[in-house]
């Protein structure tokens, strides 16, 4: 029978106190829930070029560990310094030379610097930074494109 039913349930329970603790931890589990980042987190340093002005002309020494990407012909086209490199061994092999001439001369926190113009595809900027957290290379920095 629909409503009376004193015989079949002897004992009336309220649930309606027991729904709203049980709606309360809910709400206090989802309010405290912390959703764990996976990846797209890297540590970089991005140039601080906003509303500077620039220094007048002045000569450029590039004593750091540079390397220079840019979109050529429909390929990226990588030089750490002055010398071409065209595979990932030849890039590190470059980098890493450099990095222990730095460290000859008692510099151990010398950046890796990316240098990298608009065009290039962001999987081969990705590519170099994959290449060089491989070798240890504690900084990498992203500087703006030096004209020349």
């Amino acid at each position: 029978m629909a409503g009376g039913g004193g015989e079949d349930n002897p004992v009336a329970i309220n649930v309606t106190a027991m729904v709203d603790v049980i709606f309360c931890l809910c709400l206090f589990f989802m309010c405290s829930m912390h959703f764990k980042q996976l990846e797209g987190k890297f540590e970089s340093w991005l140039p601080k070029t906003g509303h500077q002005p620039r220094p007048a002309e002045q000569p450029i020494v590039l004593e750091e560990i540079r390397v220079f990407m840019r979109w050529e012909d429909g390929a990226t086209v990588r030089k750490v310094g002055p010398l071409p490199v065209a595979t990932d061994p030849e890039l590190m092999r470059a980098v890493l030379t450099h990095a222990a001439d730095h460290k000859r001369l008692g510099r151990t926190d010398v950046p890796v610097l990316i240098d990298a113009t608009a065009e290039v595809p962001w999987q081969d900027v990705v590519r170099v930074i994959d290449l060089c957290k491989r070798e240890q290379m504690a900084r990498i920095e992203f500087v703006e494109p030096f004209r020349r």
